[in-house]
């Protein structure tokens, strides 16, 4: 029997640079909470804020990825560890809005590399791909979990601002680590997958992505709606925290803890059952669980939110294989790209979509509403994919 190898040094640096990616993109949601007094305007006067964050989350993925496939993945992922340390630490030190607009605008942008590059950079050295994309889900979904705790944690302690700075310096010593233990990344080869990367029945590749496209806008927006909003939620709802920020911040990140064990679920299933059904019964789940969380309250509420980060969260390795089985080995950075680009974009109407609800009823019981048809409509456009040939990629 051979022993089971140590995992590769880009794999471990992958799973890492997901987590920190996630992080510093939902530190604002909850350490929004801590500003308040800091700048003189309410939460739905700061929310609006992130959305040049959110947006170049999404504009910076195809360039990444254009930069992953063409230049180097491991020189674009290095800008993105420093990149993304230095613009917190600047937010941090932010000292009027536009300051922290622009210091959020930045950490979008570098956190816009990670997807593109290191998904496909993942999918390269996968020796089982759901499996693999799964680990790295649960990494992402740690970050998520670690954001509002994080964020929560040291606002708390020390002030919104070491918020920022502390995970900043903590960027920059990982990138330089990156730099010490990762000295190259193998280019894309092709394979006999680039000669069937139609999924195997003989269709074409251009309808089956715009569906998993559309369909992981949805999944986008789900994702951004429920992270922006769960922290005030929390905040309004859970009324045994009595609003104290880091049990709210403690209570968010727990729900995207299951989340994140929900992505590993996701990508085993993925390995042996019809990822397109997988992803369209997830969907369905989303509108009962949607509607509830517009009805419930304390605990109740909590075990709605967990269901909804379960079956948001667990659908990423899902469709990040599909974009694998689908697209050639030397694309993969770009279609990945193509496809966090329409999905950010897209969900990035989140932001004052969450904020205008807020504002003007004071709740949040209309977005779940709405988010009950989006999740329907993914639904849907997920069975118009082509049945795949079922196969788990051993490389």
């Amino acid at each position: 029997m051979t022993p089971r190898r140590s995992i590769h040094p880009v794999l471990l640096f992958s799973f890492i640079g997901h987590s920190l990616d996630h992080l510093f993109m939902l530190i604002f949601p909850t350490a929004v909470l801590a500003m308040e007094a800091d700048f003189g305007m309410g939460f739905a006067e700061l929310i609006p804020l992130m959305l040049a964050s959110v947006v170049l989350f999404g504009l910076g993925a195809i360039p990444a990825g254009w930069l992953g496939d063409r230049w180097s993945a491991r020189g674009t992922l290095i800008i993105m560890f420093f990149g993304l340390g230095i613009s917190s630490i600047a937010t941090g030190l932010a000292q009027s809005p536009l300051q922290l607009a622009l210091g959020l605008g930045a950490i979008g942008l570098f956190a816009s590399i990670y997807h593109p590059v290191a998904t496909a950079v993942v999918v390269r050295y996968a020796t089982r791909r759901g499996r693999d994309l799964g680990i790295n889900g649960i990494f992402g979904g740690l970050g998520i979990a670690a954001g509002p705790f994080v964020a929560g944690l040291l606002s708390a302690a020390f002030g919104w601002r070491a918020a920022y700075i502390i995970p900043g310096v903590f960027g920059i010593i990982v990138g330089l680590a990156f730099i010490w233990f990762v000295r190259e990344i193998a280019p894309a080869a092709k394979t006999k997958d680039e000669k069937s990367a139609n999924g195997g029945n003989g269709g074409s590749v251009l309808p089956a992505f715009i569906a998993i496209v559309i369909a992981g806008v949805c999944v986008g927006f789900l994702y951004q709606a429920e992270t922006i909003a769960i922290p005030k939620v929390f905040e309004l709802r859970l009324t045994f925290l009595g609003g104290e920020l880091s049990a709210v911040g403690m209570m968010a990140a727990a729900i995207f803890v299951f989340g994140a064990a929900a992505q590993y679920g996701g990508g085993l299933l993925s390995d042996r059952f019809s990822m397109k059904r997988l992803l369209a019964l997830s969907l369905v789940i989303q509108i009962p669980v949607t509607f509830l969380a517009a009805q419930m309250w304390d605990i109740p509420l909590f075990v709605v939110a967990i269901l909804m980060a379960v079956f948001t969260l667990g659908l990423q390795p899902v469709v990040d294989s599909l974009v694998a089985l689908y697209v050639p080995p030397s694309w993969h950075a770009r279609a990945y790209g193509v496809r966090f680009l329409a999905a950010i974009v897209v969900s990035s109407a989140s932001v004052p979509v969450v904020a205008w609800i807020f504002d003007a009823t004071g709740a949040f019981d209309w977005l779940f509403y709405g988010l009950m048809g989006i999740a329907a409509f993914g639904a849907i456009t997920a069975l118009t994919l082509p049945s795949e040939k079922r196969r788990v990629t051993t490389q």
